[in-house]
């Protein structure tokens, strides 16, 4: 199966213009010079894109402008890759990395060692394709993005299934899987990478299933760039193909070649293809067949030989024009240097004629330069007195809020007073209580008829207690209207709800106010459960806030 698929997807990604903030006009003409090579080279314009990118790289690194110049060596690059010369691409991916390490980041860093690992691919050195997607991985975890983390991890997966080390593959797309989500494309990779991997694990039912459950999405995907799902496409079916070449099921794997092989429009794209037909007529005896397709591997790779070559002399011409521009360009550097000597005497003389009309205006702007002071000292002080009453108004409202903070600080302490009062009737009647139920179940108190009177006595006076009645009494006068406030927002509470918000209302704890109304923590926590329900105070706003606001 072909592994460049997912590398050329992700190397033309790499080919789009950055979105790069021009500084100055200068700096924007690069940035223009730089898309318009970019256009070119989408169109497969690759002199006229080579061009535009060298000129644009040159005035970058002149200015400094390391983003620039960075983005035209890349897509300096990757046109010759797409030429399939693949040094000539190594040694701009090379300077491409070395204006990222000495001037960028690691982003920039990432991209250029992702696209030098595609040419190891390319040059069938998976040793060193692992070793660049590896580092590539590596700049991405530092980096802490999970969709690049994914993406590269697929690279790296998919040649780790090509050296045989299907173990580490497996790790990198069960990694990959979960954070790829948004990024179809790449989600379909995976999948096929995994596929691939229990294919080579001899799991052919496994992969079988996986490989057609991909197949019809396929067809769905809609992708920046179509023919890379074109080429997805091929590669799944060529797959599947060999799961049922495995599998001895030699009619159906012909059918997939056959769909891949019809997929595949040039014919130097069609060598395995043919040559897994040869291989698959030649095991159902249709040797007539299998000799034909032989014939067409053969005519095949002479296509692909001559396309490489043409490719080559393309490069090489290319070469020569671009060395002849830039003996053109050096040329038209002499004669800028030329004229920036004009230039520069042209302006020493001006700066000449300018210091003397200079000094006349110093003469005759003296007095104007002294009413202008007068004015900036009025001017000034006029600011000043506006300081001064700013900083009067500051003093006011800072005595106003510490004033407030006073008065509440005042009633907090007559609050945490009144608590203090509640506690006390509160122990004061449990106190009583406890003596008279210990009182009533005396025998001798029972027949005694002077004492049982006293006894009732005590049991009429914690019922007629107006203590109580005058805590409340108190409360309100320190928190004027907030016990009518209470009422008239929620009709439906009983005088012991109120009660109860009361101490509430004084930021009592659930111990606390477990102890004022003789009941457990918990009954206390589940009471103020019971009376936000019945106040249908909103979820996720505390009892104690709500009651604040009213």
């Amino acid at each position: 199966m072909r592994i460049h698929t997912y590398a050329i997807l992700l190397l033309l990604l790499s080919i789009f213009p950055l979105k790069l903030l021009a500084q100055n006009n200068a700096q924007s003409s690069v940035v223009d010079q730089i898309n318009l090579g970019v256009k070119y080279l989408s169109e497969k314009e690759y002199i006229k894109s080579i061009e535009e990118l060298i000129e644009a790289k040159e005035i970058a690194l002149r200015n400094e402008w390391y983003a620039q110049a960075f983005n035209a060596t890349i897509n300096i690059g990757t046109n010759y890759f797409l030429m399939l010369d693949y040094g000539e691409a190594f040694r701009y991916y090379l300077k491409a990395y070395e204006i990222a390490i000495k001037h960028l980041g690691k982003s920039q860093e990432m991209a250029v060692v992702n696209n030098i690992g595609i040419l190891y691919v390319e040059e069938k050195d998976l040793p060193k394709a692992k070793e660049s997607f590896f580092k590539a991985y590596e700049i991405a975890k530092d980096l802490d993005d999970n969709e690049i983390i994914g993406t590269y991890g697929i690279n790296l997966a998919l040649v780790l299934n090509k050296m045989g080390e299907l173990d580490q593959a497996e790790k990198y797309i069960e990694e990959a899987l979960p954070i790829l989500k948004i990024r179809s494309n790449v989600l379909l990779l995976a999948k096929i990478a995994k596929a691939e991997n229990l294919f080579l694990r001899e799991q052919y039912v496994q992969a079988e299933r996986l490989a057609l459950d991909i197949l019809p999405q396929i067809n769905n995907l809609s992708l920046i760039n179509e023919g890379a799902t074109v080429n997805d496409k091929i590669t799944l079916l060529l797959l599947i193909s060999k799961i049922y070449e495995k599998q001895k099921q030699f009619k159906k794997a012909q059918k997939y070649v056959l769909m891949a092989r019809a997929a595949q429009l040039n014919i130097e794209e069609r060598i395995e293809s043919y040559g897994s037909l040869a291989d698959l007529y030649g095991e159902t005896n249709e040797f007539h067949k299998a000799m034909a397709y032989k014939d067409s591997v053969l005519l095949a790779t002479d296509s692909l030989y001559a396309i490489k070559n043409m490719a080559l002399f393309k490069s090489e011409k290319v070469k020569f024009q671009i060395q002849n521009y830039q003996n053109e360009l050096l040329e038209s550097k002499k004669l800028l240097k030329q004229e920036k000597q004009f230039f520069y005497t042209l302006m020493f003389s001006v700066i000449l004629i300018m210091g003397f009309l200079l000094w006349i205006y110093k003469n005759n702007s003296l007095k104007h330069k002294q009413r202008k002071r007068i004015v900036e000292l009025e001017l000034a002080k006029e600011k000043s007195d506006h300081l001064l009453i700013e900083e009067k108004h500051r003093e006011k409202v800072a005595m106003e809020l510490l004033e407030k903070e006073r008065l509440k600080n005042e009633l907090d302490i007559k609050n945490r007073e009144l608590t203090a009062k509640a506690m006390y009737l509160a122990s004061r009647n449990e106190l009583i209580e406890e003596v008279v139920q210990s009182l009533s179940i005396n025998t001798q108190i029972t027949t005694n008829t002077p004492l049982k009177n006293q006894v009732n006595d005590l049991k009429k006076h914690l019922k007629k207690d107006t203590q109580w009645d005058s805590f409340f009494v108190h409360f309100e006068e320190l928190n004027q209207g907030f016990l009518d406030r209470l009422r008239s927002q929620h009709p439906k509470l009983t005088p012991n709800d109120i009660r109860f918000l009361t101490f509430l209302y004084m930021n009592l704890s659930n111990k606390e106010i477990a102890s004022l109304l003789n009941i457990t923590p918990e009954s206390c926590r589940k009471r103020k459960e019971r009376i936000s329900k019945k106040m249908n105070v909103p979820e996720g706003l505390p009892l104690h806030a709500y009651l604040s606001a009213i």
